[in-house]
């Protein structure tokens, strides 16, 4: 067995006492493992609930001041918004006037010829609105706020008051359709003609129905059967009469 154990050292070249050393080395690495283990685990602080304050936290108390969010700031007016502002102030003018449109309150003169109606007569009965004679608009506009109340949007118009020369090149442009210059009821401001949207299926037979409540009216001639069929021509049929009578 000696001779074997001498053997073994030569062959692996290792020392005794360097083999004895690493035994202590495991050894001492062992102990300082069990005696970490043997040791207390501190548990972690428990956690509060502050109801009041609505958070968690722990016994080392918190003093957090709760405040409330700030204000929204509040939106700016949009451009169309602020565009709408002087309409609703003309529309309020025209309450505390009577009914009247600001600077269409004025005595009309029916001895004007045709095609040269002084411009004094004549009134936007609202803002982009073809102009009219000031007692065509203010009828105009009765019937159009019954027409908002129904459909939600101001009547289209794309032809109001024609002036002599208006009525010339109007005649060189449509021909048969349009009246011989001077004798056009859109030459006396007592005409309009409306845009297709205005006058389209259920709202020309409601225009049919309602505008001669507010002294407007789609004239016979224009109608289905008429001379000419212009459903979007629209007249202030008592003026029309007294200037042809």
């Amino acid at each position: 067995m000696v001779a074997t154990t001498a053997a073994f050292a030569i062959t692996t070249g290792e020392p005794q006492h360097a083999h004895a050393e690493t035994l202590g080395q495991n050894a001492d690495i062992q102990a300082r493992g069990a005696s970490e283990a043997s040791k207390p685990v501190n548990a972690a602080p428990p956690i509060v609930v502050d109801r009041s304050a609505k958070i968690s936290r722990t016994e080392e108390r918190l003093k957090i001041k709760i405040e409330p969010a700030p204000p929204e700031p509040k939106p700016a007016s949009s451009p169309r918004a602020a565009s709408d502002a002087p309409q609703e102030q003309d529309a309020a003018a025209a309450t505390d006037n009577g009914g009247a449109l600001p600077g269409c309150d004025v005595a009309v003169d029916e001895g004007s010829a045709n095609g040269q109606v002084p411009d004094d007569q004549l009134c936007s009965p609202w803002d982009g609105a073809e102009e009219v004679r000031a007692d065509a608009a203010e009828a105009l506009v009765e019937l159009n706020d019954a027409y908002v109340a129904r459909f939600g949007e101001s009547m289209c118009i794309s032809d109001g008051y024609r002036s002599y020369d208006q009525q010339v090149a109007t005649k060189a442009a449509k021909g048969y359709l349009a009246a011989t210059p001077g004798t056009s009821n859109h030459g006396w401001g007592l005409a309009v003609d409306l845009c297709a949207e205005t006058y389209a299926g259920e709202r020309w037979d409601w225009l049919a129905d309602q505008a001669q409540a507010s002294g407007w009216d789609n004239p016979d001639w224009a109608r289905p059967g008429g001379s000419k069929y212009e459903p979007w021509h629209w007249e202030f049929v008592d003026a029309v009469a007294a200037q042809e009578s």
